[in-house]
């Protein structure tokens, strides 16, 4: 196993479409976005959230050459100030989890995050019983903020909780 995390270029946009798309189908009960809305998104909105425009970066987890995961770091729209950056669409293939793989991609946002000036803290959220996305989170001194009740894309009502990391 040869992994690694880079940035995607806007060309990559087919792959991550299609791994983005598999995750949504594969496990709705994770994601906050159904696989309907987004699989008719039209093309040139999947480059533009890989384009990075406005401050954002869309990250994927490479073995080799094959796309294996992807995850991106946003400006939170729930912040109005911009001062805060979102972690989303975390994603590993099943086969490549368990590996501590999830460190590179909160390795990689957290270092280009705190590469922005403009962000002063860090949010990230899940589903309550996502028991592996919050302890990805603990390992990284996120501390949580808020739970708000919450219907999933699987029809499930469950609490979302909600994390910050302040940065320095």
């Amino acid at each position: 196993m040869n992994c690694h995390i880079r940035p995607l270029d806007p060309s990559e946009w087919e792959a991550f479409k299609a791994l983005r798309l598999q995750a949504l189908k594969t496990e709705p009960g994770v994601f906050a976005s159904p696989y309907e809305a987004e699989a008719s998104r039209p093309s040139q909105d999947w480059k533009d959230t890989i384009a990075g425009s406005p401050p954002h970066q869309v990250f994927g987890l490479f073995d080799g050459e094959r796309l294996i995961g992807i995850t991106a770091a946003f400006t939170w729209r729930g912040d109005p100030s911009g001062e805060s950056a979102l972690l989303a669409m975390s994603y590993i293939l099943p086969e490549y989890r368990g590996k501590g793989l999830s460190k590179l991609l909160y390795d990689a946002r957290l270092a280009w995050i705190r590469a922005q000036p403009q962000f002063k803290r860090v949010v990230v959220s899940h589903r309550k019983s996502n028991e592996v996305s919050r302890k990805a989170n603990q390992r990284h001194g996120f501390t949580e903020i808020k739970r708000a009740p919450y219907t999933w894309p699987d029809g499930g009502i469950e609490d979302e909780v909600f994390y910050e990391l302040k940065l320095p």
